[in-house]
C-alpha cells in the first residue's frame, strides 16, 4: 500500500482523522525513487476544490464561495504548525523540529466552546466559509489531543519521505510510514554504510 494512501484506505486511524490526515499530507515531500514532490494546494482555487471534495464545504461552494489569498495563506500556515507538530511527536526526533507559529492566523481560527447536554462541543467562532473549514480541521487536532490520538500522528522519519502517518502500534513506537518501505531503505542503507566503512 501507498502511505499516501493509508489515511484514506481506512489504515488504523480512527474515522474522525481522515480528513485531517488527508490535509496533512496534501504535500508530498517524497523524492525517493519514483516520488517526486508534488503540491495539491498549488492555488487559491485548489484550497476550495479540496475543502469541497473532503467534505469541508458543499459541493455548491465551488461556484459560490471565494479563496482569498489570506485564507489561503492561513491554511498553509496552518498545514505546516500541524505537520511540525506531527513531526513532533516522533521520538528522539534529530534535530529538534522548530515549532511554526500561526501568528496573526491563530485569531482567525477561533473556537468557541458550546456546553450541552452530551458535554462540551467546540465550533467554529466566526469568520467566512473557508475559515470555518479550516477552524473544524483544527477542531479535529483539538479533539484527538485531547483524548491521546493525536500522539499516534507522526512523521515518518525518513528525511526523504516526510508522509505523515498514524502510529498503530500498541507502544505508540512507529518511525516509518510503511516499516516494508522506509523501514527496510534506512535498514539497508545503515548496512551499507557500516559494510562500506574501513575495518
Amino acid at each position: 500500500m501507498d502511505p499516501m494512501e493509508a489515511w484514506s484506505s481506512h489504515y488504523g486511524a480512527p474515522r474522525a482523522l481522515h480528513v485531517l490526515g488527508a490535509f496533512l499530507n496534501s504535500v508530498d515531500e517524497r523524492s525517493f525513487g519514483a516520488h517526486r514532490p508534488h503540491e495539491e494546494l498549488t492555488e487559491p482555487a485548489a484550497l476550495g476544490r479540496w475543502l469541497v471534495a473532503h467534505g469541508l464545504l458543499p459541493a455548491a461552494a465551488t461556484e459560490t464561495v471565494t479563496v482569498t489569498d489570506a485564507a489561503f495563506a492561513d491554511a498553509l500556515r496552518l498545514r505546516a504548525a500541524l505537520r511540525a507538530a506531527a513531526a513532533a511527536n516522533q521520538p528522539g526526533t534529530q534535530p529538534a523540529v522548530e515549532t511554526v507559529e500561526l501568528g496573526e492566523a491563530a485569531d482567525r481560527l477561533a473556537l468557541w466552546a458550546r456546553p450541552g447536554p452530551r458535554g462540551v462541543d467546540l465550533e467554529p467562532a466566526d469568520g467566512s466559509e473557508i475559515t470555518q473549514a479550516l477552524t473544524r480541521l483544527v477542531i479535529a487536532a483539538a479533539l484527538a489531543t485531547a483524548d491521546g490520538t493525536w500522539q499516534r500522528v507522526k512523521m515518518c522519519a525518513a528525511p526523504d519521505c516526510r508522509v505523515v502517518f498514524y502510529d498503530v502500534s500498541r507502544p505508540r513506537t512507529g518511525r516509518w510510514c510503511a516499516t516494508a518501505v522506509c523501514g527496510n531503505r534506512t535498514k539497508t542503507r545503515r548496512y551499507r554504510q557500516r559494510t562500506a566503512s574501513p575495518s
